[in-house]
């Protein structure tokens, strides 16, 4: 036999069975809570105009200067699998001349080049919120809020928010002209990516894990020691209203995320169930990229959400592989393998997802498909059951087995599956 020669591409993965079932499940969590607080689902293209992303996320930024899939098609058009969802959001609500204020929300695939780890891929998932057109604080702690909710209703119990405002075109200014001066201080205790961002965009710096520049920038000046008062006002009112929704959080005072294209809020959603902390999911304010895109000014703010990082700090019981609602007709012989048939045609009738074997295996064979299935329970049409106008019923996690008279199978099914 020959060896098999195929491996997916470093820092990909296959979703398959059940963690396929997991994904699906956590996504459509995320989809009815999107819904709840009347956002619509967007679709954009799997690639952009490179120069979207180098518009949007900056070309100082590490998406643009390390880690974009990039490359030309055969027009010589430069084109860039996206890296983040945002941009592409912007694009399309600009381009289809959509009405604000609009509510969206997305579910999609993204592409970095970075060194793979646990919860860290170069093709990964992330889920996303935008809510464009609303300037009020309100909606910002609203947003962190469904974030609390989306991760509470799976059982990630130990998050931590981190909260922070990093000002606007009217005080920002004046920290550049003080943090600029502080850097070129200490460029000997920065590496040297933080000293090429010192005058292409110095807030970054912040960002930076190397921890001789966290020790380099502890001193150095803050965002949010030098807050105008409109941006002062509008932190306080967020900080009130997490207090109103019963959100627990931290001000962290460093904290301005990744991209270039925040003001005013950032928050990270941070959990230690991976062992270290990890963020699971955060975002901020964006009031100037609508018009950075080509739009009219336009307030925005918005939450991007890690899946595989949400699935793999989701608790064991919640993560455990469970039987799905699936129903599998055992049949006994060539007899009764029509009544088992048009039985599976009226439980997938009445909603009820069912399965049989069309080939003519032994009944112990049967019950071992129907584990590999994952189904929840067997239905077992024999002969003698059926002379007596019953089902053998036998619960594939427990074992049990009873019967249950034929004409009240269904009702009986979507009691057992919660259909």
């Amino acid at each position: 036999m020959t060896a098999f020669k195929y491996n997916r591409p470093k820092g990909t993965q296959d979703f398959v069975p059940p963690q396929s079932e997991r994904k699906f499940a956590v996504e459509m969590l995320f989809r009815e809570l999107a819904g709840l607080y009347g956002y619509r689902e967007i679709v954009t293209p799997t690639f952009e105009h490179t120069e979207l992303f180098i518009r949007s996320s900056g070309i100082a930024s590490d998406i643009v200067t390390k880690e974009m899939y990039t490359f030309n098609d055969r027009a010589d058009r430069s084109l860039t699998l996206k890296p983040e969802g945002t941009p592409g959001v912007i694009r399309a609500l600009l381009e289809n001349g959509l009405r604000l204020p609009y509510r969206l929300f997305y579910i999609a695939p993204f592409f970095r080049y970075n060194r793979p780890q646990k919860g860290r891929y170069r093709e990964f998932y992330q889920l996303g919120l935008e809510a464009l057109g609303e300037a009020s604080p309100l909606t910002d702690a609203e947003v962190v809020y469904l974030g609390v909710e989306f991760f509470s209703r799976l059982k990630i119990t130990d998050c931590v928010v981190r909260v922070n405002s990093i000002g606007c075109r009217s005080c920002r200014p004046a920290l550049r002209e003080k943090l600029v001066s502080y850097l070129h201080t200490h460029q000997g205790g920065l590496c040297p990516d933080c000293n090429g961002r010192i005058e292409l965009n110095p807030l970054r710096v912040f960002d930076c894990k190397n921890p001789e520049c966290r020790k380099t920038l502890a001193e150095a000046p803050l965002p949010s020691n030098h807050l105008c008062p409109d941006c002062q006002h509008h932190f306080e009112v967020f900080l009130d209203w997490l207090t109103v929704l019963g959100v627990k959080f931290e001000v962290d005072a460093s904290l301005v995320r990744g991209l270039d294209y925040y003001n005013r809020t950032t928050f990270e959603i941070i959990s230690s169930a991976l062992g270290a902390q990890i963020s699971l999911g955060g975002g901020g304010r964006y009031d100037y990229l609508i018009e950075e895109l080509g739009g009219p000014a336009t307030p925005a703010v918005g939450m991007a959400i890690g899946l595989e990082r949400t699935m793999f700090s989701m608790p064991e019981d919640q993560a455990a592989e469970s039987r799905r609602k699936l129903v599998f007709v055992v049949w006994t012989s060539e007899k009764e393998f029509r009544p088992a048939w048009e039985l599976v045609n009226r439980l997938r009738a009445a909603g009820i997802p069912a399965q049989l074997s069309y080939d003519r295996p032994k009944i112990r064979h049967q019950f071992h498909l129907a584990d590999i299935s994952g189904a929840i329970v067997a239905v077992i049409a024999g002969e003698t059951e059926l002379l007596r106008g019953v089902y053998g019923i036998k619960n594939l996690k427990t074992g049990e087995q009873h019967e249950v008279p034929v004409n009240e199978i269904v009702t009986y099914l979507k009691s057992l599956i919660g259909g």
